[in-house]
């Protein structure tokens, strides 16, 4: 066994541990790979890297992510270049475990930061930093509904392919019942860059649209599952939303805001996403229902990061600590599940045929759980300042 603290990333043959969450559950493994796929067979030479006692498991999916906003806007109204602003998201996904990331990119008649313009800074940027960037970087559609004239725009966006999951969403009715509360509203303003008095004017204008809105939702979900791609409805409150968006083609329910519209999504065989900041803080921000009450009574298939790149690794972990699942059952939350909804059958599990995606995780701390190195199709992205153990024996060796 050789220490090595490569000063680039070395092309890496497989792992081998000790806690490995394969297929058949947690035990020791060794995993190899070829072209970034893990194989049947695991090469006869090569580098190695031991993980020891560390927690090997698949890489997490994030399907819905908004965290990079702050990276964009770190206060309201101040914006920096998408291009510096995701090379630092890129690094915070590899170092909390995410290595395939869906980021959440509204269009919305708001304006600002969830506007038309924003969004194309992001596929401009993803486009330019893609060789550069160490995860896997998706787009998540957030289409505001009253957004008529924004869905030519996403309709342009899905036929080019730049869009990987499509939601929908309706804040405008939260918006307007806030409209007498200063402060939120100049909150809005300032998101949007604009001043108090034209958000409200955007907002009138876009109300004028509510006869034509179920036409136009309509029409976009129709062209985004024609072309292949996952639908997601927001926030359903009542089961009456979630029945209209499954019939449409909706198959998730993300973050349904009652207990009742979750129940019913499970019954008709859909995706259920809740926040996973609601399981590590213990309640939602928004009055929405328990995450970890929704994971216990098996009203939740997948958690995502939300607004918090940690939240994933923390929440699985913790369902697993607090005995609400076995450590399989809470990781298939972040892994499995998401990939699967999100239309991946190339992740989400170490299983062979499928993308070597996986991590290091250092759990002795409970609560703190620290991800050592992050392997994102075959090659290492991420190592903490431990030293990593790479064996450079042939597999037999390792197996040994």
């Amino acid at each position: 066994m050789h220490t090595i603290i490569p000063t680039q990333a070395p092309q890496l043959s497989g792992i081998t541990g000790r806690r490995v969450l394969g297929a058949a559950g947690l035990g020791p493994a060794t995993l190899g790979w070829r072209d970034g796929t893990l194989a049947q067979h695991a090469p006869a030479s090569g580098l190695w890297l031991d993980a020891g006692d560390l927690l090997v498991l698949p890489g997490i999916v994030d399907i819905h992510g908004d965290a990079f906003e702050r990276a964009v806007m770190p206060r309201p109204g101040v914006s920096f270049p998408y291009a510096g602003a995701l090379l630092d998201v890129d690094r915070q996904l590899l170092a909390n475990g995410i290595t395939t990331e869906f980021h959440g990119v509204t269009l919305s008649w708001e304006g600002g930061l969830r506007g038309e313009a924003y969004a194309l800074r992001m596929f401009e940027a993803l486009a330019q930093l893609r060789p550069m960037l160490g995860a896997e970087h998706k787009v998540h559609l957030r289409f505001e509904a009253f957004h008529l004239a924004g869905v030519d725009t996403a309709l342009a966006w899905i036929a080019d392919g730049r869009i990987g999951l499509l939601a929908i969403n309706d804040h405008l009715p939260m918006m307007a019942r806030r409209m007498a509360d200063e402060g939120k509203l100049r909150q809005y303003a300032e998101r949007a860059e604009c001043d108090v008095e034209t958000f409200r004017r955007r907002l009138r204008a876009a109300s004028a649209n509510a006869q034509e809105v179920p036409e136009a939702m309509a029409r976009l979900i129709a062209a985004a599952r024609a072309a292949g791609l996952p639908v997601a409805s927001h926030d359903d409150p009542d089961v009456a939303t979630r029945q209209h968006y499954h019939r449409r083609g909706c198959r998730i329910a993300e973050f349904p805001l009652t207990i009742d519209a979750a129940t019913l999504a499970r019954q008709l065989g859909d995706d259920i996403v809740f926040g996973a900041p609601n399981v590590v803080r213990g309640i939602s921000h928004t009055g929405a229902p328990n995450a970890t009450e929704m994971v216990a009574a098996g009203l939740c298939t997948v958690l995502a990061s939300d607004y918090c790149y940690p939240a994933p690794l923390q929440a699985a972990l913790r369902l697993a600590q607090l005995g609400v699942l076995d450590l399989q059952g809470a990781w298939h939350l972040v892994s499995r599940n998401p990939a699967r909804a999100a239309g991946l059958r190339d992740r989400g599990t170490l299983a062979a045929g499928l993308r070597a995606d996986a991590i290091l995780v250092d759990d002795r701390q409970p609560g703190a759980p620290r991800v050592c190195a992050t392997i994102v199709n075959g090659e290492l992205k991420h190592a903490a300042a431990m030293p990593l153990l790479v064996d450079l024996a042939d597999a037999g060796t390792l197996a040994a």
